[in-house]
């Protein structure tokens, strides 16, 4: 196949033009003048060449082997197996600058028997049990852009022919990239991709393309991202340890539990960022980290990490669906729980939880069936002062449904919910303004799914739901 100025046989087409059928010629003949006759056989030659020459695809303007310009209306498609010429199909064009000709580049499938993990910096996809990685990958990287107050994600790019994630598989992504998944063919989701925040042995670690929590012992102690969520107040004397903030991403983060002593506040949540068309592609912010006595031993009270980002693209159809209820299936950018109080002095403020990342899915058609859950809910807040050495409880992380994470119970204050289902920001934390105050939830993050005419079927469950955090567009066909 081979797109070139539309060329045919413009002498015979001047033939044609000039020698009209005898029926026609005779008929038009009899209704005619013969001083018109006469006109008519000195210009129309004329005529017919002059319109042959208007610049076009289609025309003798053109040389025979210069490129045709796909962008004018009259190029034609020749395929040099089929003797008639067919006219272009429009293509699907990626948001958030993935290049069409990626999809071309792909060699091979994928379709896993066993969990994968992907790495979104080295371009690695790897069996998680042996470690084994996947030959002929085609891996491009996206440079960093600002996602807000100049915090910067890049994209990491894999592309495959086509995708099957089969029920009972989980693909873990990790690295500080986003990630686009990218088909030509179909694409088919049954199992699990997850990118959640704090999904490491560190709870304040951000998912690919997500922000870190803010940690007692970092230069700030607030939540990394456009919506980190701000410390709390904390020095070391009675009553002055109060409870971080819970991040923002489309949701607004919630406000960390005040100290028993004015003005020894909670930190604040954080702000909305995330753009509605998903444009640039970036994750959920980290939450604040909780007030501290002292920084000397002090492994508690960590802000949670921020949901990933993930774009999925596919030129012919994306299918997120559940064979097996009993099995995970979907996909998973919820922030992380905000850690408790578990220092050696009892009275620290709890960490507030990191909030959900983004969703992006791109596509001709778009299904979303009954069991798939697409989630991008806010991390519960940690609870507060432990008293005389009881164990509190940290903030939940983000569920795969539209659940809510419920804040860590403390001593004396709780962490506040993050937000999920109908409930766009991060709850407050609860209880009296006593030492040691609660972390607030995190707020939700956005999904995006984009068709060819706007529509998109869904059974399954989205959270947030549809509405000013999830909403339906079209794909840029070209």
């Amino acid at each position: 196949m081979k797109t070139v100025a539309g060329i045919a046989d413009k002498r015979s087409e001047l033939r044609v033009a000039q020698s009209f059928s005898p029926e026609i010629a005779s008929a038009s003949s009899s209704f005619m003048p013969a001083r018109l006759r006469r006109k008519r056989s000195k210009w129309m030659p004329l005529c017919v060449l002059f319109v042959a020459l208007i610049p076009s695809c289609n025309s003798l303007w053109h040389s025979y082997l210069e490129p045709c310009d796909p962008a004018m209306p009259m190029c034609v498609t020749m395929d040099a197996g089929a003797p008639d010429l067919v006219p272009p199909q429009p293509q699907l064009v990626p948001s958030n600058g993935i290049d069409p000709a990626w999809f071309a580049e792909a060699k091979v499938e994928l379709r896993p028997t066993d969990n994968l993990v992907i790495d979104t910096d080295q371009g690695t996809v790897q069996s998680a049990s042996s470690s084994v990685p996947m030959s002929d990958v085609i891996y491009h990287q996206i440079a960093p852009v600002d996602c807000g107050s100049s915090w910067l994600k890049g994209i990491g790019v894999f592309a495959f022919t086509r995708i099957h994630i089969p029920d009972g598989v989980t693909v873990r992504f990790i690295g500080s990239r986003a990630v686009a998944l990218i088909a030509a063919g179909p694409i088919q989701i049954d199992g699990l991709l997850d990118l959640r925040g704090g999904g490491c042995t560190d709870p304040r670690c951000g998912a690919p393309g997500g922000f870190e929590g803010g940690h007692v012992r970092s230069a700030t102690k607030r939540g990394q991202g456009p919506g980190g969520g701000t410390e709390g107040y904390g020095i070391g004397g009675l009553g002055e340890e109060a409870g971080g903030g819970g991040a923002g991403s489309c949701g607004q983060g919630g406000k960390g539990g005040d100290a028993g002593n004015d003005p020894y506040f909670g930190g604040a949540g954080g702000s909305s960022y995330l753009k509605d068309a998903l444009i640039p592609l970036c994750g959920g912010s980290g939450g604040g980290a909780g007030g501290f006595g002292t920084t000397t031993g002090e492994s508690g009270q960590r802000g949670g990490g921020g949901g990933g980002a993930i774009q999925i693209v596919s030129q012919q159809s994306v299918i997120v669906d559940s064979t097996d209820m009993n099995k995970p299936s979907g996909i998973h950018v919820g922030g992380g729980g905000g850690q408790s109080d578990i220092g050696v002095n009892f009275n620290d403020g709890g960490g507030g939880g990191g909030s959900g990342g983004a969703i992006l899915i791109e596509a001709p058609t778009i299904s979303i069936l009954s069991g798939a859950v697409l989630a991008a809910n806010g991390g519960g807040g940690g609870g507060g002062f432990n008293g005389v050495g009881t164990p509190t409880n940290s903030g939940e992380s983000a569920k795969l449904s539209s659940v809510a994470a419920l804040g860590g119970v403390g001593s004396q204050s709780s962490g506040g919910a993050g937000g999920a289902g109908q409930i766009n920001p991060g709850g407050d934390a609860i209880g009296p303004k006593l030492d040691g105050g609660a972390g607030g939830g995190g707020g939700v993050g956005r999904i995006r799914l984009n068709s060819s005419d706007g529509n998109v079927s869904i059974t399954g469950v989205l959270s947030p739901a549809l509405g000013k955090c999830a909403s339906t567009g079209r794909v840029t066909m070209r």
